[in-house]
């Protein structure tokens, strides 16, 4: 199986997602080819069984070049086997799991593509309070952080909220 992933991250969190998913399919068998938003402006899908596209979610948005590269090649997609998947605060608690598939899973897919995706995966975030992305991320942490802090959580720590396994069973499940 040959497969694309092209993925849109604005501080790594879903870049290192990428990544793994990329390993795991790789140790399954397929051939992967991994590409950073940006770097697929036009670009031929035809070899490719599988195509698996991701993005971190920051305010509620995916990144541009990701939807434009869903946008640019959503004829093409139409006829490949096609995941989604994202990084987000959402899905670090089950209370908002529900919010997350249906804002950046399900209304991308019904937007973006035509056909129906094979799967779709909510992965969790990433909080560093050493990482500076400017001022709206500075706002936003500052709820986060006192979410955080209700919760028991030391604030002065980096807490990585993304399941692994869950990330290596969900590749694995679309390399199978």
């Amino acid at each position: 199986m040959k497969v694309l992933i092209v993925y849109g991250s604005r501080y790594g969190t879903a870049a290192e997602i990428a990544d793994e998913i990329a390993r795991v399919m790789e140790k399954e068998g397929a051939e992967v080819d991994l590409r950073e938003d940006r770097d697929v402006k036009k670009f031929n899908l035809s070899p490719y069984d599988l195509i698996v596209v991701g993005s971190g979610i920051k305010m509620g948005k995916w990144t541009k070049k990701t939807l434009k590269f869903l946008k640019n090649n959503k004829k093409e997609l139409k006829e490949k086997k096609v995941a989604l998947f994202v990084s987000c605060s959402a899905a670090n608690e089950e209370k908002s799991r529900d919010m997350g598939w249906n804002n950046y899973l399900k209304k991308v897919a019904t937007d973006y593509l035509e056909g129906e995706p094979v799967d779709m995966g909510l992965f969790g975030s990433l909080y560093d309070p050493e990482a500076s992305h400017g001022m709206i991320y500075k706002m936003t942490m500052k709820f986060w952080k006192k979410d955080l802090e209700e919760k028991g959580f030391d604030t002065s720590k980096r807490h990585d909220f993304r399941n692994w396994d869950e990330i290596r069973t969900w590749a694995r499940n679309l390399a199978g």
